[in-house]
Protein backbone atom coordinates (compact mmCIF):
# COMPACT_ATOMS: atom_id res chain seq x y z
CA UNK A 1 0.00 0.00 0.00
CA UNK A 2 3.00 2.28 0.65
CA UNK A 3 4.16 1.58 -2.90
CA UNK A 4 0.76 2.65 -4.16
CA UNK A 5 1.08 5.92 -2.31
CA UNK A 6 4.49 6.57 -3.88
CA UNK A 7 3.07 5.72 -7.27
CA UNK A 8 0.30 8.28 -6.78
CA UNK A 9 2.81 10.93 -5.66
CA UNK A 10 4.99 10.37 -8.73
CA UNK A 11 2.01 10.49 -11.08
CA UNK A 12 0.78 13.56 -9.25
CA UNK A 13 3.95 15.42 -10.09
CA UNK A 14 3.68 14.47 -13.77
CA UNK A 15 0.00 15.44 -14.00
CA UNK A 16 0.32 18.85 -12.30
CA UNK A 17 0.29 22.15 -14.21
CA UNK A 18 3.48 24.23 -13.47
CA UNK A 19 1.40 27.43 -13.40
CA UNK A 20 -1.65 26.61 -11.17
CA UNK A 21 0.06 23.67 -9.36
CA UNK A 22 -3.12 21.58 -9.69
CA UNK A 23 -4.20 18.69 -11.91
CA UNK A 24 -4.16 19.62 -15.63
CA UNK A 25 -7.47 20.96 -16.98
CA UNK A 26 -7.74 20.75 -20.78
CA UNK A 27 -3.92 20.32 -21.13
CA UNK A 28 -2.05 21.65 -24.18
CA UNK A 29 1.60 21.04 -25.30
CA UNK A 30 4.04 23.59 -26.75
CA UNK A 31 6.70 22.95 -29.35
CA UNK A 32 9.28 22.74 -26.56
CA UNK A 33 7.43 19.73 -25.10
CA UNK A 34 6.11 21.36 -21.91
CA UNK A 35 2.43 21.02 -20.94
CA UNK A 36 0.09 23.58 -19.36
CA UNK A 37 -3.63 24.12 -18.74
CA UNK A 38 -5.15 25.93 -21.70
CA UNK A 39 -6.66 28.62 -19.45
CA UNK A 40 -3.47 29.04 -17.40
CA UNK A 41 -1.40 29.53 -20.57
CA UNK A 42 -3.86 32.06 -21.97
CA UNK A 43 -3.78 34.07 -18.70
CA UNK A 44 0.04 33.89 -18.65
CA UNK A 45 0.43 35.21 -22.19
CA UNK A 46 -2.34 37.78 -21.85
CA UNK A 47 -3.67 39.94 -24.69
CA UNK A 48 -0.47 41.89 -25.43
CA UNK A 49 1.04 41.70 -28.90
CA UNK A 50 4.47 40.74 -27.56
CA UNK A 51 6.11 37.48 -28.63
CA UNK A 52 5.04 34.56 -26.47
CA UNK A 53 7.44 32.16 -24.72
CA UNK A 54 7.19 28.95 -22.68
CA UNK A 55 6.46 29.77 -19.01
CA UNK A 56 8.80 26.94 -17.95
CA UNK A 57 11.89 27.10 -20.24
CA UNK A 58 11.30 30.53 -21.86
CA UNK A 59 11.63 28.98 -25.34
CA UNK A 60 9.85 31.10 -28.02
CA UNK A 61 6.38 29.89 -29.04
CA UNK A 62 5.88 30.65 -32.66
CA UNK A 63 2.68 32.55 -33.21
CA UNK A 64 1.54 31.33 -29.81
CA UNK A 65 1.17 27.86 -31.28
CA UNK A 66 0.12 24.88 -29.09
CA UNK A 67 -1.65 21.54 -29.48
CA UNK A 68 -4.19 19.77 -27.19
CA UNK A 69 -2.63 16.84 -25.30
CA UNK A 70 -5.52 14.35 -25.07
CA UNK A 71 -3.34 11.48 -23.86
CA UNK A 72 -2.20 13.56 -20.91
CA UNK A 73 -5.81 14.52 -20.16
CA UNK A 74 -6.74 10.81 -19.97
CA UNK A 75 -3.76 10.07 -17.69
CA UNK A 76 -4.91 12.94 -15.39
CA UNK A 77 -8.39 11.43 -15.03
CA UNK A 78 -6.94 7.97 -14.30
CA UNK A 79 -4.57 9.45 -11.68
CA UNK A 80 -7.43 11.29 -9.94
CA UNK A 81 -9.51 8.09 -9.63
CA UNK A 82 -6.55 6.03 -8.43
CA UNK A 83 -5.49 8.59 -5.82
CA UNK A 84 -9.07 8.64 -4.47
CA UNK A 85 -9.09 4.85 -4.18
CA UNK A 86 -5.70 4.89 -2.42
CA UNK A 87 -7.03 7.47 0.05
CA UNK A 88 -9.97 5.23 0.85
CA UNK A 89 -7.69 2.23 1.35
CA UNK A 90 -5.48 4.28 3.66
CA UNK A 91 -8.44 5.06 5.88
CA UNK A 92 -9.10 1.36 6.54
CA UNK A 93 -5.47 0.38 7.26
CA UNK A 94 -3.75 0.20 10.61
CA UNK A 95 -1.43 3.18 10.95
CA UNK A 96 1.19 1.05 12.71
CA UNK A 97 1.17 -2.15 10.67
CA UNK A 98 -0.49 -1.05 7.40
CA UNK A 99 -2.87 -4.01 7.63
CA UNK A 100 -6.66 -3.92 7.18
CA UNK A 101 -8.67 -3.05 10.32
CA UNK A 102 -10.89 -6.13 10.55
CA UNK A 103 -11.14 -6.56 14.36
CA UNK A 104 -12.52 -4.51 17.26
CA UNK A 105 -11.08 -4.37 20.80
CA UNK A 106 -13.88 -4.04 23.36
CA UNK A 107 -11.57 -2.82 26.18
CA UNK A 108 -10.06 0.01 24.10
CA UNK A 109 -13.21 0.45 21.99
CA UNK A 110 -11.08 0.85 18.85
CA UNK A 111 -10.63 -0.98 15.51
CA UNK A 112 -7.41 -3.06 15.26
CA UNK A 113 -5.67 -5.31 12.74
CA UNK A 114 -4.64 -8.98 13.15
CA UNK A 115 -1.10 -7.92 14.08
CA UNK A 116 -2.40 -5.62 16.82
CA UNK A 117 -4.48 -8.52 18.16
CA UNK A 118 -1.29 -10.56 18.72
CA UNK A 119 0.67 -7.67 20.24
CA UNK A 120 1.26 -7.11 23.96
CA UNK A 121 -0.82 -3.96 23.84
CA UNK A 122 -4.02 -5.96 23.32
CA UNK A 123 -3.00 -9.17 25.08
CA UNK A 124 -5.93 -10.61 27.05
CA UNK A 125 -8.39 -8.14 25.57
CA UNK A 126 -11.73 -9.29 24.26
CA UNK A 127 -11.60 -8.93 20.49
CA UNK A 128 -14.49 -9.51 18.08
CA UNK A 129 -14.87 -9.11 14.32
CA UNK A 130 -15.47 -5.55 13.15
CA UNK A 131 -18.87 -6.27 11.60
CA UNK A 132 -20.11 -8.00 14.77
CA UNK A 133 -19.05 -5.04 16.94
CA UNK A 134 -20.58 -2.58 14.49
CA UNK A 135 -23.90 -4.46 14.59
CA UNK A 136 -23.95 -4.47 18.41
CA UNK A 137 -23.19 -0.77 18.62
CA UNK A 138 -25.78 -0.03 15.96
CA UNK A 139 -28.40 -1.84 18.06
CA UNK A 140 -27.34 0.12 21.15
CA UNK A 141 -27.47 3.39 19.24
CA UNK A 142 -30.89 2.47 17.89
CA UNK A 143 -32.13 1.85 21.45
CA UNK A 144 -30.71 5.18 22.60
CA UNK A 145 -32.11 6.81 19.50
CA UNK A 146 -35.60 5.70 20.50
CA UNK A 147 -35.06 7.21 23.95
CA UNK A 148 -33.80 10.47 22.43
CA UNK A 149 -36.80 10.54 20.09
CA UNK A 150 -39.15 10.09 23.05
CA UNK A 151 -37.37 12.89 24.90
CA UNK A 152 -37.73 15.05 21.82
CA UNK A 153 -41.44 14.18 21.60
CA UNK A 154 -41.86 15.17 25.24
CA UNK A 155 -40.15 18.49 24.61
CA UNK A 156 -42.27 19.01 21.50
CA UNK A 157 -45.41 18.25 23.52
CA UNK A 158 -44.28 20.63 26.24
CA UNK A 159 -43.57 23.26 23.60
CA UNK A 160 -47.03 22.80 22.09
CA UNK A 161 -48.59 22.89 25.55
CA UNK A 162 -46.68 26.06 26.41
CA UNK A 163 -47.70 27.61 23.10
CA UNK A 164 -51.31 26.63 23.80
CA UNK A 165 -51.12 28.16 27.28
CA UNK A 166 -49.55 31.30 25.89
CA UNK A 167 -52.22 31.52 23.21
CA UNK A 168 -54.93 31.03 25.83
CA UNK A 169 -53.39 33.74 28.01
CA UNK A 170 -53.05 36.05 25.02
CA UNK A 171 -56.65 35.35 24.02
CA UNK A 172 -57.76 36.02 27.58
CA UNK A 173 -55.64 39.18 27.53
CA UNK A 174 -57.38 40.33 24.35
CA UNK A 175 -60.76 39.72 25.99
CA UNK A 176 -59.68 41.67 29.06
CA UNK A 177 -58.43 44.51 26.85
CA UNK A 178 -61.81 44.59 25.12
CA UNK A 179 -63.55 44.46 28.51
CA UNK A 180 -61.44 47.37 29.76
CA UNK A 181 -62.15 49.41 26.63
CA UNK A 182 -65.86 48.55 26.78
CA UNK A 183 -66.08 49.31 30.51
CA UNK A 184 -64.36 52.67 30.15
CA UNK A 185 -66.42 53.55 27.08
CA UNK A 186 -69.61 52.74 29.00
CA UNK A 187 -68.30 54.69 31.97
CA UNK A 188 -67.47 57.66 29.77
CA UNK A 189 -70.89 57.51 28.07
CA UNK A 190 -72.59 57.22 31.48
CA UNK A 191 -70.62 60.13 32.92
CA UNK A 192 -71.24 62.25 29.83
CA UNK A 193 -74.97 61.52 30.02
CA UNK A 194 -75.07 62.32 33.74
CA UNK A 195 -73.00 65.46 33.19
CA UNK A 196 -75.42 66.75 30.53
CA UNK A 197 -78.45 65.84 32.68
CA UNK A 198 -77.13 67.49 35.82
CA UNK A 199 -75.94 70.60 33.96
CA UNK A 200 -79.36 70.83 32.34
CA UNK A 201 -81.12 70.56 35.72
CA UNK A 202 -78.72 73.06 37.27
CA UNK A 203 -79.37 75.36 34.29
CA UNK A 204 -83.12 75.15 34.88
CA UNK A 205 -82.60 75.82 38.58
CA UNK A 206 -80.39 78.79 37.69
CA UNK A 207 -83.10 80.20 35.38
CA UNK A 208 -85.77 79.89 38.09
CA UNK A 209 -83.55 81.59 40.68
CA UNK A 210 -82.67 84.38 38.20
CA UNK A 211 -86.40 84.80 37.38
CA UNK A 212 -87.25 85.20 41.08
CA UNK A 213 -84.33 87.58 41.47
CA UNK A 214 -85.51 89.68 38.49
CA UNK A 215 -89.07 89.85 39.84
CA UNK A 216 -87.85 90.95 43.25
CA UNK A 217 -85.54 93.59 41.74
CA UNK A 218 -88.50 95.00 39.75
CA UNK A 219 -90.61 95.15 42.90
CA UNK A 220 -87.77 96.75 44.83
CA UNK A 221 -87.45 99.42 42.14
CA UNK A 222 -91.22 100.10 42.14
CA UNK A 223 -91.33 100.33 45.94
CA UNK A 224 -88.34 102.62 46.08
CA UNK A 225 -89.95 104.92 43.47
CA UNK A 226 -93.27 104.93 45.42
CA UNK A 227 -91.51 105.80 48.66
CA UNK A 228 -89.54 108.52 46.92
CA UNK A 229 -92.79 110.08 45.69
CA UNK A 230 -94.38 109.88 49.17
CA UNK A 231 -91.32 111.43 50.81
CA UNK A 232 -91.32 114.29 48.30
CA UNK A 233 -95.07 114.88 48.90
CA UNK A 234 -94.62 114.88 52.70
CA UNK A 235 -91.67 117.25 52.51
CA UNK A 236 -93.66 119.67 50.35
CA UNK A 237 -96.66 119.39 52.69
CA UNK A 238 -94.52 120.31 55.69
CA UNK A 239 -93.34 123.46 53.88
CA UNK A 240 -96.92 124.80 53.35
CA UNK A 241 -98.44 127.57 55.53
CA UNK A 242 -100.33 126.40 58.60
CA UNK A 243 -103.74 126.93 57.05
CA UNK A 244 -102.91 124.88 54.01
CA UNK A 245 -100.93 122.33 56.02
CA UNK A 246 -103.80 121.62 58.42
CA UNK A 247 -106.54 121.49 55.85
CA UNK A 248 -106.13 117.81 55.05
CA UNK A 249 -103.82 116.75 57.87
CA UNK A 250 -105.76 113.58 58.71
CA UNK A 251 -105.62 112.31 55.15
CA UNK A 252 -101.90 113.02 55.04
CA UNK A 253 -101.27 111.12 58.29
CA UNK A 254 -103.38 108.23 57.09
CA UNK A 255 -101.36 107.91 53.86
CA UNK A 256 -98.11 107.90 55.86
CA UNK A 257 -99.36 105.30 58.31
CA UNK A 258 -100.83 102.93 55.71
CA UNK A 259 -97.92 103.01 53.33
CA UNK A 260 -95.86 99.86 53.89
CA UNK A 261 -93.35 97.99 51.68
CA UNK A 262 -94.82 95.21 49.59
CA UNK A 263 -93.85 91.64 50.42
CA UNK A 264 -91.04 90.26 48.27
CA UNK A 265 -91.41 87.02 46.37
CA UNK A 266 -89.46 84.65 48.63
CA UNK A 267 -87.05 82.05 47.22
CA UNK A 268 -89.02 78.81 47.05
CA UNK A 269 -88.04 76.20 49.71
CA UNK A 270 -88.24 73.71 46.88
CA UNK A 271 -85.46 75.52 44.98
CA UNK A 272 -83.28 75.65 48.10
CA UNK A 273 -83.86 71.93 48.69
CA UNK A 274 -82.97 71.11 45.09
CA UNK A 275 -79.77 73.12 45.42
CA UNK A 276 -78.85 71.29 48.64
CA UNK A 277 -79.55 67.93 46.94
CA UNK A 278 -77.23 68.77 44.08
CA UNK A 279 -74.52 69.81 46.54
CA UNK A 280 -74.83 66.47 48.40
CA UNK A 281 -74.86 64.54 45.12
CA UNK A 282 -71.69 66.25 43.92
CA UNK A 283 -70.00 65.55 47.25
CA UNK A 284 -70.88 61.84 46.98
CA UNK A 285 -69.50 61.63 43.44
CA UNK A 286 -66.31 63.39 44.49
CA UNK A 287 -65.73 60.62 47.03
CA UNK A 288 -66.59 57.97 44.40
CA UNK A 289 -64.06 59.57 42.06
CA UNK A 290 -61.40 59.41 44.77
CA UNK A 291 -62.14 55.70 45.26
CA UNK A 292 -61.98 55.18 41.50
CA UNK A 293 -58.56 56.85 41.43
CA UNK A 294 -57.41 54.49 44.20
CA UNK A 295 -58.69 51.50 42.22
CA UNK A 296 -56.99 52.44 38.96
CA UNK A 297 -53.92 53.78 40.73
CA UNK A 298 -52.29 57.14 40.16
CA UNK A 299 -49.46 55.47 38.20
CA UNK A 300 -51.83 53.40 36.08
CA UNK A 301 -50.68 50.13 37.69
CA UNK A 302 -53.09 47.31 38.42
CA UNK A 303 -53.90 46.89 42.11
CA UNK A 304 -55.07 43.34 42.92
CA UNK A 305 -57.00 44.40 46.04
CA UNK A 306 -58.99 47.61 45.98
CA UNK A 307 -61.74 49.46 47.84
CA UNK A 308 -64.29 48.73 45.14
CA UNK A 309 -63.99 44.98 45.73
CA UNK A 310 -65.97 43.37 48.55
CA UNK A 311 -64.32 44.14 51.86
CA UNK A 312 -62.71 40.91 53.16
CA UNK A 313 -64.32 39.60 56.28
CA UNK A 314 -62.14 39.00 59.32
CA UNK A 315 -60.79 35.43 59.31
CA UNK A 316 -63.31 32.78 60.26
CA UNK A 317 -66.34 35.07 60.54
CA UNK A 318 -69.38 33.51 58.87
CA UNK A 319 -67.31 30.56 57.60
CA UNK A 320 -67.09 26.93 58.63
CA UNK A 321 -63.77 25.78 60.05
CA UNK A 322 -62.32 22.71 58.33
CA UNK A 323 -59.80 20.27 59.81
CA UNK A 324 -57.75 19.31 56.75
CA UNK A 325 -56.27 15.82 56.35
CA UNK A 326 -53.70 15.20 53.61
CA UNK A 327 -54.47 12.64 50.91
CA UNK A 328 -51.48 10.22 50.55
CA UNK A 329 -52.82 8.98 47.20
CA UNK A 330 -52.07 12.40 45.67
CA UNK A 331 -48.62 13.05 47.24
CA UNK A 332 -45.64 13.46 44.90
CA UNK A 333 -42.87 10.84 45.19
CA UNK A 334 -40.50 13.27 46.97
CA UNK A 335 -42.99 14.25 49.70
CA UNK A 336 -42.98 12.73 53.19
CA UNK A 337 -46.30 12.80 55.07
CA UNK A 338 -46.61 12.45 58.83
CA UNK A 339 -48.38 9.41 60.29
CA UNK A 340 -51.42 11.49 61.25
CA UNK A 341 -51.53 13.01 57.72
CA UNK A 342 -51.37 16.53 59.16
CA UNK A 343 -47.96 17.70 57.90
CA UNK A 344 -45.74 17.33 54.84
CA UNK A 345 -42.03 17.84 54.14
CA UNK A 346 -39.68 17.48 51.18
CA UNK A 347 -37.59 14.33 51.01
CA UNK A 348 -34.32 14.33 49.08
CA UNK A 349 -34.74 10.76 47.83
CA UNK A 350 -37.55 9.70 45.54
CA UNK A 351 -39.91 7.18 47.15
CA UNK A 352 -41.38 4.14 45.46
CA UNK A 353 -45.10 4.90 45.54
CA UNK A 354 -48.03 3.14 43.89
CA UNK A 355 -48.91 4.65 40.54
CA UNK A 356 -52.45 6.02 40.22
CA UNK A 357 -54.27 8.70 38.26
CA UNK A 358 -54.58 10.98 41.31
CA UNK A 359 -50.87 11.20 42.16
CA UNK A 360 -48.64 14.13 41.16
CA UNK A 361 -45.73 12.33 39.46
CA UNK A 362 -43.40 15.35 38.97
CA UNK A 363 -44.60 18.29 41.05
CA UNK A 364 -44.04 18.10 44.86
CA UNK A 365 -47.73 18.62 45.60
CA UNK A 366 -50.36 17.00 47.79
CA UNK A 367 -54.09 17.69 48.17
CA UNK A 368 -56.37 17.67 51.16
CA UNK A 369 -58.91 14.87 51.34
CA UNK A 370 -61.71 17.42 51.82
CA UNK A 371 -63.85 18.30 48.78
CA UNK A 372 -65.85 21.52 48.36
CA UNK A 373 -68.60 22.19 45.84
CA UNK A 374 -70.52 24.82 47.84
CA UNK A 375 -70.46 26.89 51.03
CA UNK A 376 -67.91 29.03 52.87
CA UNK A 377 -64.95 27.41 54.63
CA UNK A 378 -61.58 28.19 56.21
CA UNK A 379 -58.51 26.30 57.47
CA UNK A 380 -55.03 27.13 58.71
CA UNK A 381 -51.58 26.13 57.44
CA UNK A 382 -48.50 26.59 59.63
CA UNK A 383 -44.88 26.83 58.44
CA UNK A 384 -42.40 25.01 60.68
CA UNK A 385 -38.70 24.14 60.52
CA UNK A 386 -35.89 26.50 59.58
CA UNK A 387 -36.05 30.24 60.07
CA UNK A 388 -37.88 31.18 56.89
CA UNK A 389 -35.85 34.35 56.49
CA UNK A 390 -32.62 32.36 56.21
CA UNK A 391 -33.86 29.94 53.54
CA UNK A 392 -32.67 31.48 50.27
CA UNK A 393 -34.12 28.76 48.03
CA UNK A 394 -37.47 28.46 49.74
CA UNK A 395 -40.30 27.10 47.60
CA UNK A 396 -43.75 26.43 48.98
CA UNK A 397 -47.36 27.27 48.21
CA UNK A 398 -50.78 26.88 49.84
CA UNK A 399 -54.26 27.48 48.48
CA UNK A 400 -56.99 25.62 46.61
CA UNK A 401 -57.12 23.74 43.28
CA UNK A 402 -59.81 22.22 41.12
CA UNK A 403 -60.04 18.43 41.18
CA UNK A 404 -59.22 18.41 37.44
CA UNK A 405 -55.79 20.02 38.00
CA UNK A 406 -52.98 18.41 36.00
CA UNK A 407 -51.39 15.53 37.93
CA UNK A 408 -48.78 14.30 35.43
CA UNK A 409 -45.77 16.35 34.41
CA UNK A 410 -45.12 20.00 35.20
CA UNK A 411 -47.61 22.85 35.27
CA UNK A 412 -47.68 26.50 36.25
CA UNK A 413 -49.14 27.75 39.53
CA UNK A 414 -51.84 30.20 38.42
CA UNK A 415 -55.62 30.36 37.97
CA UNK A 416 -55.40 29.37 34.29
CA UNK A 417 -54.17 25.94 35.49
CA UNK A 418 -56.88 25.71 38.15
CA UNK A 419 -54.61 26.85 41.03
CA UNK A 420 -55.30 29.78 43.41
CA UNK A 421 -52.36 30.00 45.80
CA UNK A 422 -49.81 32.18 47.58
CA UNK A 423 -46.31 31.21 48.65
CA UNK A 424 -42.69 31.62 47.69
CA UNK A 425 -40.53 30.72 44.70
CA UNK A 426 -36.77 30.33 44.41
CA UNK A 427 -36.52 33.50 42.32
CA UNK A 428 -36.60 36.16 43.62
CA UNK A 429 -35.42 34.59 46.92
CA UNK A 430 -37.46 35.18 50.08
CA UNK A 431 -40.13 37.10 48.12
CA UNK A 432 -43.74 36.35 49.04
CA UNK A 433 -45.86 35.92 45.90
CA UNK A 434 -49.45 35.55 44.82
CA UNK A 435 -49.43 33.13 41.90
CA UNK A 436 -51.54 35.20 39.50
CA UNK A 437 -51.75 34.96 35.71
CA UNK A 438 -49.77 35.55 33.54
CA UNK A 439 -47.06 36.58 36.05
CA UNK A 440 -46.85 36.15 39.82
CA UNK A 441 -47.62 39.27 41.90
CA UNK A 442 -45.01 40.24 44.55
CA UNK A 443 -46.55 40.85 47.98
CA UNK A 444 -45.49 43.47 50.52
CA UNK A 445 -46.18 42.14 54.01
CA UNK A 446 -45.59 43.73 57.41
CA UNK A 447 -44.06 40.50 58.71
CA UNK A 448 -42.99 37.03 57.58
CA UNK A 449 -46.04 34.72 57.43
CA UNK A 450 -45.76 31.78 59.86
CA UNK A 451 -49.41 30.74 59.93
CA UNK A 452 -51.74 31.38 56.99
CA UNK A 453 -55.50 31.13 57.08
CA UNK A 454 -57.11 30.13 53.78
CA UNK A 455 -60.68 31.38 53.29
CA UNK A 456 -62.90 29.90 50.54
CA UNK A 457 -66.27 31.31 49.46
CA UNK A 458 -67.38 28.86 46.77
CA UNK A 459 -70.51 30.68 45.53
CA UNK A 460 -68.74 34.04 45.31
CA UNK A 461 -65.66 32.46 43.72
CA UNK A 462 -63.43 34.14 46.28
CA UNK A 463 -60.20 32.81 47.83
CA UNK A 464 -58.58 34.96 50.53
CA UNK A 465 -55.39 34.52 52.52
CA UNK A 466 -54.85 36.03 55.98
CA UNK A 467 -51.94 36.11 58.42
CA UNK A 468 -53.70 34.10 61.13
CA UNK A 469 -52.14 35.83 64.15
CA UNK A 470 -52.64 39.44 63.04
CA UNK A 471 -55.69 38.91 60.77
CA UNK A 472 -53.83 40.91 58.13
CA UNK A 473 -55.09 40.29 54.59
CA UNK A 474 -52.28 38.83 52.45
CA UNK A 475 -54.07 38.52 49.11
CA UNK A 476 -57.51 37.87 47.66
CA UNK A 477 -58.52 36.20 44.37
CA UNK A 478 -61.87 37.43 43.02
CA UNK A 479 -64.37 35.77 40.69
CA UNK A 480 -62.75 32.33 40.49
CA UNK A 481 -64.81 30.12 38.10
CA UNK A 482 -65.68 27.38 40.61
CA UNK A 483 -69.26 26.81 39.43
CA UNK A 484 -69.85 23.08 38.96
CA UNK A 485 -66.26 22.14 39.89
CA UNK A 486 -64.91 20.34 42.95
CA UNK A 487 -62.02 22.05 44.74
CA UNK A 488 -59.48 20.75 47.29
CA UNK A 489 -56.98 22.30 49.72
CA UNK A 490 -53.60 22.48 47.99
CA UNK A 491 -50.03 22.21 49.34
CA UNK A 492 -46.61 22.41 47.61
CA UNK A 493 -43.29 22.16 49.44
CA UNK A 494 -39.78 21.96 47.97
CA UNK A 495 -37.49 22.87 50.88
CA UNK A 496 -36.84 21.78 54.46
CA UNK A 497 -39.83 23.87 55.57
CA UNK A 498 -42.67 21.76 56.98
CA UNK A 499 -46.29 22.61 56.13
CA UNK A 500 -48.68 21.64 58.89
CA UNK A 501 -52.47 21.79 58.67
Amino acid sequence: MAAGSCFVEEFGEETTCPICMDYFTDPVILDCGHNFCRACLARFWGDSGKAASCPHCRAPARQRHFQPNRQLANIVEITKKYSLQVARWAETLCETHQEPLKLFCREDEAPICVVCDRSKEHHGHKVVPMEEAAQEYKEEIQARLQFVKKEREMIVDQKLLEEKRSQMCLAQLKVEQQNVSCAFEKMQAFLKEKKLLWLSQLGELEKEIEKRQEQNITRFSEEISSFNNLITEMEMTCQQPATEFLKDIRSTLTRCQKRRAKQLIPLSPELEERLRSFSSLISVHKKALEKCEDVVGSSGEWTPICDSAPVPEPPGRGLTKVVVTLDPNTAGPHLVLSDDLKSVTWGKSKQDMPVNSKRFDSMPCVLGQEKFSSGRHWWEVEMEGKDLKTVTQERWAVGVVTESVQRKGWFNLNPSEGVWAVGKASSPPCQALAFTCPEATPLTLSQEPRKIQVSLDYEEGRVEFFEADTEELIFAFRSAPFSGKIVHPFFLVWTEVRLKC
